[in-house]
């Protein structure tokens, strides 16, 4: 058979075409937040709650957690849900529910080898939120023990409800691109 111009095109649109109609891959890693300074807080709750906790691990010999925009959007839409959900969970209107999904999530999704959160909440404390917090997942030893944990990311969120009432969540992980990590997630099932 002889190629023509004409034949050459009709064969070049007819694959445009098939590798149009394929399906569309997209990436499920989501990109670790880039902050600089395990001192330096951009001045928000969230940024004063990671400051914070990382100023208390590099005063236990821990390395600076970085954080993770994947981690930080389940820990602020857990903190919607407790603001939400206030007063169906007793006088705390704290939950850990939900965790073992957003555990999973990160495992799968974003390469987590181990997960773990703090939650807390506090009010009337205004500019000192941050502190109130972190002071009291330092004086429980399950929250202490998480801080203090060997973990290389964290994702944080806080929400302030309108009588004041600040509800805070923080997600601790273990990001892991080795081959082995998938093994040995797979091997949970």
């Amino acid at each position: 058979m002889k190629i023509t111009p004409s034949r050459l095109w009709v064969v070049a649109a007819g694959a445009t075409m098939l590798a149009s109609c394929g399906p569309q891959l997209s990436t499920t890693t989501v990109p670790m937040a880039s902050h600089a300074s395990v001192s330096k807080s951009d001045g928000s709750l969230v940024g004063n709650i990671y400051s914070q906790v990382n100023s208390f691990r590099a005063s236990n010999g821990r390395s600076e957690l970085k954080r993770h925009a994947g981690l930080d959007r389940m820990a602020q839409q857990h903190c919607e849900f407790m603001r939400q959900n206030r007063g169906k969970f007793g006088k705390s209107n704290l939950t850990h529910y939900g965790f073992e999904e957003r555990a999973m999530a990160a495992q799968r999704m974003m390469k987590m080898s181990n997960v773990g959160e703090n939650i807390g909440t506090c009010s009337g404390s205004a500019g000192n939120s941050a502190a109130v917090l972190v002071n009291a997942w330092k004086n429980s030893s399950g929250h202490m023990k998480n801080m203090k944990g060997s973990w290389n990311a964290t994702g944080i969120g806080a929400v302030v409800d309108s009588d004041g009432t600040v509800f805070a969540t923080q997600i601790f992980a273990s990001e892991d691109h080795s081959h082995m990590s998938l093994t040995n997630r797979m091997r949970a099932f």
